[in-house]
């Protein structure tokens, strides 16, 4: 066997084995969409996830708000990201909950405006308070998850 043919079977099989061992993630997005549209006051809630580029997993979209107030949109959000959170707590084991990234899942406003999981905490427990590193794990405190 070539070189170039062995390394290409490398490669399906680790793709295969990488995309089988989903931790019971395969729903997650959809259920988690779902719950946040029951949130009074999401207009929409589109949601996906993906693996970032450290194959980390990540859980990222757009919550449409109704409001277009500031302050009750953040009530809104603050409420969706319950459901959100519960959802993952619930639905996957506990080391990969508690690591989900989250931090790309944003809120827009009726008018426009878009906040993010920082608007919610500003003291988010993150060593390095960046979008890319807000975990689900990080709003077990704020939601009475443990």
């Amino acid at each position: 066997m070539n070189r170039r043919g062995l390394l290409g079977g490398v490669a399906a099989l680790a793709t295969v084995a990488l995309s089988s061992c989903g931790n019971g993630l395969n729903d997650l997005a959809e259920n988690a969409a779902e719950a946040a549209n029951g949130v009074d006051g999401i207009a929409s809630a589109q949601l996906e996830l993906s693996r970032g580029a450290n194959f980390e997993r990540l859980l990222h979209g757009t919550l449409s708000l109704d409001a277009a107030d500031r302050g009750a949109g953040l009530t809104v959000y603050d409420e969706a990201m319950r459901q959100i959170v519960t959802v993952i707590h619930d639905e996957v084991d506990a080391e990969t909950a508690t690591g989900l990234r989250v931090g790309g899942v944003a809120a827009a406003l009726a008018g426009g405006d878009e906040m993010t999981p920082l608007d919610l905490d500003p003291d988010m427990p993150t060593s390095d308070p960046r979008l890319d590193r807000v975990t689900a794990g990080a709003f077990y405190g704020k939601y009475g998850l443990s």
